[in-house]
């Protein structure tokens, strides 16, 4: 198989509507998480109850009150072992979710290299965003009426697969609609215009001030403006001071895109929460209302979702030809032919690893990095339920809580990095040194008789503050920062690396977490395993990723494949002048 890029398009400017309805995406998005975090597991867990059958009987798992076993006469245990069946394959009831995420897990990672860098060509991208959003948001509300367990939960790896590949698409956004800001844009062309003077007419200009004045005394008044004219080793370094600039401000305005639209996706998935909470407890039926609630999930997710796909641009990339003389093949080869493609280009880009080192050092910090933060909510979670034994009023506000304050951080963020005058790598720094003292606070309950050992409700609210302010924040910086090393025409490639190493180390967490309290049966110990996990991140970023260079880096590969549009838009020579 052969292809070719047809040359990329000039890429429009980006306009306030195009990023609220970014915004727009990322308020819609969110309501799927709130529904896949609290309401589908439960929903599925109890239809796989009410469906299933005791182990080695036909018995219902949900028998009536004075039900007996049809072979020995006596009561039924309190505890029997609740088994669903798929023709000849049973599963135990507790586990079945736990496969179906794991199932969901597995296929949006084979999804997302299946297909993320086709996005990059065309006008997939958006369309890749709309139809997936489409697809997950009606199989969402689907679950509502699925009446068989095997049905909804075919319904829900639909929609968890559908979110997790329309995610990467909305991500390699955020880089394109940046760079396109107008006051950006024009200082870039500013940038342009005078590295051509460089390398121009004014250079030779240059040459002419130490010549002998060969004009009469009367010009010499006119010759005076030019003799005083900035000399060539000036422009140099004014031009280098401007890029330099135009590169820190395009990095703060992308981190406060990025800020702005985690704020968004908090504040939709808070507010859907607050509704379907209010119909729990306005209804009688427990499961019931759960499934309302997914039902709610998924058509906020189709409503707000439409701005997107009605106000962002498609921002075409280079077309990808696939050549097939004579058209001899069908389209189901031409389909398998664009996935080979995918599978190849991500192939390569690992293998080649080494021209892109502080893109792949990121990635290797955000693998820790994700499965520790990841770790941290599920431990508080069960840590509530089984050492503090919360009741359920307030593991449902202490689900609330986090959220909350992640709005809060997203937002005060950016303003608490102007004060200080750092870059996005210092606000990593500074976030992951910060988050630090969560899984801190924990150990040192083991080691010192004197401190916390976080035996209070009132301990797990204020830590749960603490992170909720933090996570939004770290979640935000690193995406800005993963977008500043990508390079141009490959975002949704990049993007799907960065979707498959954070989900590709979900798994990690819990299961160490889960050996730890089996051996020594105290959840409190595995503080020193997320410890562990939440250091590695901070000398990987210090020392592997250097920005600067990184952005050069992503320039030379951008180039490399061809995916750099007009000359006027080549940004190589400012960075390289630019360190």
């Amino acid at each position: 198989m052969r292809v070719s890029f047809s040359p990329a398009p000039p890429e429009p400017v980006t306009t306030t509507r195009e990023i609220w309805s970014w915004y727009s995406y990322a308020f819609a998005s969110e309501a799927y998480v709130v529904a896949l975090t609290n309401f589908i597991p439960i929903t599925l867990a109890e239809l796989a109850y009410e469906q299933g059958h005791l182990y080695g009987t036909d018995l219902p798992c949900k028998p009536s009150a004075n039900s007996t076993s049809t072979i020995t006469g006596e009561p039924i245990p309190e505890k029997p072992r609740c088994m669903i069946s798929f023709g000849s394959l049973e599963v135990d009831t507790a586990s079945f979710v736990l496969y179906l995420t794991s199932l969901a897990v597995l296929l949006q990672a084979l999804t997302v290299v299946s297909v993320g860098a086709l996005a990059d060509h065309g006008s997939w991208r958006k369309k890749q965003l709309v139809i997936l959003s489409v697809c997950g948001s009606v199989a969402t509300m689907l679950i509502f009426a699925a009446p068989y367990v095997w049905m909804a939960g075919a319904l829900s790896v639909t929609a968890n697969v559908c979110f997790g590949v329309g995610f990467v698409s909305f991500n390699a956004f955020l880089p394109l609609l940046v760079r396109n800001v107008e006051h950006l844009r024009t200082r870039r062309q500013q940038l342009d215009q005078m590295e051509k003077e460089l390398e121009g007419p004014r250079v030779v200009q240059d040459e002419t001030y130490n010549q002998p004045n060969t004009h009469d005394e009367d010009t010499d008044e006119q010759q005076v403006p030019e003799q005083s004219a900035p000399s060539l080793d000036e422009r140099k370094k004014m031009y280098k001071e401007l890029s330099e600039q135009l590169n820190e401000d395009k990095s703060q305005l992308m981190g406060y895109i990025s800020a702005r639209g985690f704020a968004a996706g908090y504040l939709g998935g808070v507010l859907l929460l607050v509704i379907c909470l209010y119909i729990s407890y306005r209804s009688k039926s427990s499961t019931q209302s759960l499934k309302v609630g997914i039902f709610l999930s998924g058509l906020w997710w189709f409503l707000f979702a439409a701005l997107a796909g009605m106000w962002l641009k498609p921002r075409p990339g280079s077309d990808l030809i696939l050549e097939d003389p004579g058209e001899k093949h069908g389209k189901l080869w031409r389909m398998s032919q664009y996935v080979w493609y995918s599978w190849s280009r991500v192939g390569r880009t690992i293998a080649q690893a080494r021209k892109l080192p502080s893109a792949f050092a990121f990635l290797v910090s955000w693998f820790f990095l994700s499965d520790g933060y990841t770790s941290i909510t599920n431990v508080a979670i069960l840590f509530a339920k089984t050492s503090l034994g919360l009741p359920q009023t307030q593991l449902i506000l202490l689900s609330l809580v986090v959220p909350i304050c992640a709005l809060v951080g997203a937002l005060a963020f950016p303003k608490i990095q102007a004060m200080l005058g750092l870059d996005q790598k210092q606000m990593v720094l500074l976030l992951l040194s910060m988050l630090l003292f969560v899984p801190v606070y924990g150990v040192l309950g083991l080691i010192l008789p004197f401190w916390g050992h976080l035996t209070t409700t009132k301990e797990l609210f204020v830590g749960a503050v603490y992170f909720g302010f933090l996570i939004g924040a770290v979640q935000s910086y690193c995406r800005s920062l993963f977008a500043s090393l990508v390079p141009r025409g490959r975002e949704s490639e990049f993007f799907g690396l960065y979707a498959i190493t954070d989900k590709g180390s979900s798994w990690l967490g819990p299961l160490v977490i889960a050996l730890i309290t089996d051996a020594t049966h105290e959840i409190r110990h595995s503080f020193i395993f997320l410890l562990v996990l939440l250091t590695l991140p901070i000398p990987i970023v210090y020392f592997g990723v250097n920005v600067e260079q990184g952005r050069i880096d992503a320039e030379k590969a951008a180039q490399e494949l061809g995916h750099v549009g007009h000359a006027t838009e080549d940004e190589s020579e400012r960075l390289l002048s630019s360190t």
